[in-house]
């Protein structure tokens, strides 16, 4: 991307009951709108944890590490905090290559329009 051209995207996924939409909106590239019917609900394993379990986990923890609770929890929160970074640099990657594939069906389309046309 050349210096004077600011990244400016929005991606929008909505679900409702299997439905999924994915919407992306790009200002220098092409926006996408893509709709899957019936899909399934992602699996993954990450309980969300009670603040209760939190504050026992961490004090166990803490004590391991031969630190206090709160520096504990600093280094943690800084820790999953890096953690999400990732995750969000994993979509922005994600994002790049559902609009190289939109670019390819917009074009395959064309080239497939013009040959019907031509026959």
């Amino acid at each position: 991307m050349s210096r004077n051209k600011k990244a400016k995207s929005k991606f929008v996924l909505e679900e409702d009951n299997g439905v999924v939409i994915a919407s992306l909106h790009d200002e220098f590239d092409l926006s996408l709108q893509h709709t899957i019917h019936n899909m399934p609900n992602p699996r993954i394993r990450a309980p969300r944890r009670s603040k209760e379990q939190i504050e026992h986990d961490s004090k166990f923890l803490a004590s391991i590490q031969h630190q206090s609770q709160e520096e504990f929890l600093v280094d943690n929160i800084k820790g999953v905090n890096q953690e999400i970074n990732k995750h969000v640099q994993e979509i922005r990657k994600t994002l790049k290559r559902m609009q190289s594939l939109t670019h390819y069906v917009v074009n395959a389309q064309e080239v497939l329009d013009e040959i019907k046309q031509n026959s």
